[in-house]
């Protein structure tokens, strides 16, 4: 009997061992967004921008004669409730390997999309985390998507001041390796939308987050 408990409390032991050292290689790779988790849960007011939003409407043109003079391929998204301000990387070519090497310039602009402020879907995509050696400082540009809820606004501003403000209307997990009609729905959505997309959860590529929001200002 005692060796039988001794086998088990070394069984037990290891497993420990183990969990810990998976949590501790977790923490590492994830620095980033273990860090800004940590702050935005334990003082949120550090994380958040302020609210660049209201000035940008009251000084900056809106959507306007978007017809007339044709958008820019220079344009920052902001989303000031988790701190973003994140350069828009146009003219991508649509394999991995350049969506993955342009990842490190900013956020990718999904080239087969409507840009945004546009009529149409546009999809954009953003790194939620990334290892501590990652070129770049976008690496965890989207690690506090999830903390997006519906009503929440952000926008899309080109280097000419236009800018196209958004409403959250709606967020979707997804496995994007299978069909999912939910998503399918939101790549057809009517009017100027906008998807944010990221991996999830946060280290893994496993499944992805899509956060969906609508232009208010046309």
């Amino acid at each position: 009997m005692r060796l039988h408990h001794r086998g088990r409390t070394i069984a037990i032991r290891l497993f420990v061992i183990f969990i810990v050292t998976l949590g501790s290689a977790f923490f590492l790779l994830n620095i980033k967004f273990v860090k800004k988790s940590v702050q935005y849960a334990l003082a949120p007011s550090t994380i958040k921008s302020r609210d660049t939003l209201n000035d940008a409407i009251r000084l900056l043109p809106l959507a306007g004669a978007i017809e007339e003079k044709p958008l820019s391929n220079k344009a920052t998204l902001v989303i000031d409730k988790i701190g973003v301000r994140a350069p828009l990387v146009f003219n991508t070519a649509n394999d991995e390997d350049s969506i993955y090497k342009n990842l490190e310039k900013g956020i990718v602009h999904y080239s087969d999309t409507a840009k945004p402020g546009l009529p149409g879907v546009s999809i954009v995509l953003g790194h939620s985390s990334a290892y501590p050696w990652y070129k770049g400082d976008y690496g965890a540009v989207f690690a506090l998507l999830s903390k997006l809820d519906v009503g929440d606004r952000f926008y899309v501003q080109y280097d000419d001041n236009r800018i196209f403000v958004y409403e959250m209307t709606q967020s979707l997990i997804f496995n994007p390796f299978a069909k999912d009609d939910r998503l399918t729905a939101l790549e057809n959505a009517p009017g100027s939308t906008i998807l944010l997309i990221s991996c999830y959860p946060v280290g893994t590529n496993y499944k992805r987050i899509a956060i969906q929001a609508k232009v208010v200002n046309m």
